[in-house]
């Protein structure tokens, strides 16, 4: 593996974030219409949500992976942390995955048909654009930056870019996770809610 500086790997993260922000709010605000909306705080409870959530069931999926198969599915390659289970560019990259999350539920909720509006339906669809397209995304843009996978999937099914074995974890996982967020939705605003989510995720990372 070659040798890439921490400054390099940093730059990296923030374009590949800029990239996804990007490419998501333009596409789905076509797509959307006059549907979109751009809430600040819910966007930042979707950032922080996601993220704070991601980190977690990295480690518990991966662990519970190991143990029941014998091997990880991932290991992260850039900034690793928790055995490698979780990278340290998480809070950007999370996020920046909770943006998108919050951007393409809106083109959901204006585009798909009235069956196919439940969270059910929607983790179905972002089990399989999480992983076929941000994660395949994530890490050609790595590779093609820094030449080094972000996170290296162990089974090659999919050439280490993402695995079709995370797949259902995905849609489980996220599933979950917008339960939450769309609990959270109903509570009064208080901009403390995230900033609490944002430091769980931040203790969780200085743990490690």
């Amino acid at each position: 593996m070659s040798e890439v500086s921490p400054l390099q790997e940093i730059s990296a993260g923030i374009i590949c974030a800029l990239i996804f922000i990007g490419v998501s709010y333009f596409v789905n605000r076509r797509l959307s219409g006059r549907h979109f909306k751009l809430d600040p705080y819910l966007l930042t409870v979707y950032a922080v949500t996601v993220f704070c959530l991601a980190i977690f069931f990295e480690v518990l999926v991966n662990s519970l992976y190991d143990y029941f198969v014998g091997e990880n599915l991932w290991e992260y390659h850039v900034m690793p942390l928790y055995n490698r289970d979780v990278s340290l560019l998480a809070p950007l990259l999370w996020s920046a995955y909770g943006v998108h999350l919050y951007f393409i539920e809106q083109t959901y909720r204006a585009r798909l048909p009235r069956f196919m509006r439940s969270r059910k339906a929607h983790a179905l669809l972002h089990g399989l654009d999480a992983p076929l397209v941000f994660e395949v995304s994530g890490n050609l843009i790595f590779l093609l930056l820094i030449g080094r996978y972000y996170a290296y999937y162990l089974p090659g099914d999919l050439f280490h870019l993402t695995s079709v074995r995370v797949i259902p974890i995905y849609m489980l996982c996220i599933f979950f996770g917008l339960q939450l967020l769309h609990w959270i939705e109903r509570q009064p605003r208080r901009w403390r809610i995230p900033g609490a989510i944002f430091s769980v995720g931040i203790g969780f990372l200085y743990l490690a």
